[in-house]
């Protein structure tokens, strides 16, 4: 009932559709479908973007960008300070490794570098001269002396500067007997004696030597010497008597002898002699200093000025000529040296 009362008249409209034409019957049928499918809700509008959410991924997508940056940076950061000390490490393994120039050797370049020591080992004899006049200071009559000294040294030159100490030995031998008399005294044979030396020393020494630069192979040097020695062998000193045919001449044309034993001869009793208690006789020799005697047991070597030439031919060579004056006299020396320069290893 309530069916056909809410329903479109059925035979009415089926009239309508046979008097219409077949197209506009199908249109009239199929619009209630389609009335009906439009009347099905619409869909639902896509929602607007929330703003606050967009600002969040943004800044989380920001500082993701900002670390990504930071740690690209600190990389590179790091890969310029390995550089860097790579750099380094092989400029201090170049300046480790490279070898100084090598020193040219040429045996006839003698030029001494300033701040280098060069060392010289050799061989020096001096001849030492007492003159008569300079003996005649202290007494009358002698003779002139002439000694002999050799040694070996060791030259340490620096900056034209030369340090040499050296071990030697000398000979003072008079060579026979020498009459002396009594520095102003009169002319009797009391105050006459004679001395003849067997003695010789061992010295300790060192030569102070400054140089000047003359020329490519010469230098002249001046400068002085000091040492000690010690002295050894025999001095004897002898009284003497009156005798034509004496073998010893004194300068008042003279001859004397010297006195075997003590007795009444002029010469040789000891009442002509001042302050002795000792019968110089039969070849006397002297006691040293320790025995109370007149023999030195040390004497001193003081050598001032020395004044020579220095002579460098080759590297390996040096030869000097010298003179001076010491306590025992004048001398005059030769040395020679050999160089301890070696020709740098290739």
């Amino acid at each position: 009932m309530s069916l056909v009362r809410r329903s479109v008249p059925v035979v009415p409209l089926l009239l309508a559709l046979l008097a219409l034409p077949p197209t506009a019957a199908i249109l009239l049928v199929a619009r209630p479908a389609s009335a009906q499918g439009a009347a099905k809700p619409a869909a639902k509008p896509a929602g607007k973007p929330d703003p606050k959410k967009a600002a969040e991924e943004q800044k989380k997508a920001d500082e993701a960008k900002a670390a990504e940056e930071a740690k690209a940076a600190e990389e590179a950061k790091k890969a310029e300070e390995q550089k860097a000390a790579d750099e380094a490490a092989k400029a201090t393994a170049a300046a480790t490794t490279v070898e100084p120039p090598k020193e040219e050797w040429d045996i006839k370049d003698v030029e001494e570098l300033p701040g280098k020591r060069y060392l010289f080992i050799g061989a020096r004899y001096r001849g030492n001269i007492i003159p008569k006049f300079m003996l005649n200071l202290f007494v009358d009559e002698g003779a002139t002396v002439y000694s002999n000294t050799i040694a070996i040294e060791l030259d340490m030159r620096k900056d034209g500067f030369s340090l040499i100490p050296a071990l030697g030995f000398t000979e003072y031998s008079t060579g026979g007997d020498i009459l002396f008399k009594e520095k102003g005294s009169k002319d009797i044979p009391g105050n006459y004696s004679f001395v003849n030396s067997s003695m010789k020393a061992l010295y300790a020494t060192a030569d102070l030597l400054w140089s000047v630069k003359m020329s490519k192979n010469f230098d002249f040097e001046y400068g002085a010497g000091f040492g000690l020695g010690i002295i050894f062998g025999d001095l004897a000193n002898n009284w003497v008597y009156e005798d034509p045919n004496g073998a010893l001449a004194g300068s008042n044309g003279r001859h004397y002898a010297k006195c075997q034993t003590g007795g009444t001869q002029p010469g040789c009793n000891a009442a002509e002699h001042k302050n002795t208690d000792i019968l110089k006789v039969g070849n006397y020799t002297e006691p040293s200093w320790f025995d109370g005697g007149s023999k030195p047991v040390i004497f001193p070597w003081i050598s001032i000025p020395q004044l020579g030439l220095r002579y460098k031919p080759v590297k390996n060579f040096v030869a000097r000529l010298g003179l001076g004056f010491a306590l025992t006299g004048f001398w005059f020396g030769l040395n020679g040296e050999y160089g301890l320069e070696q020709k740098p290893k290739p």
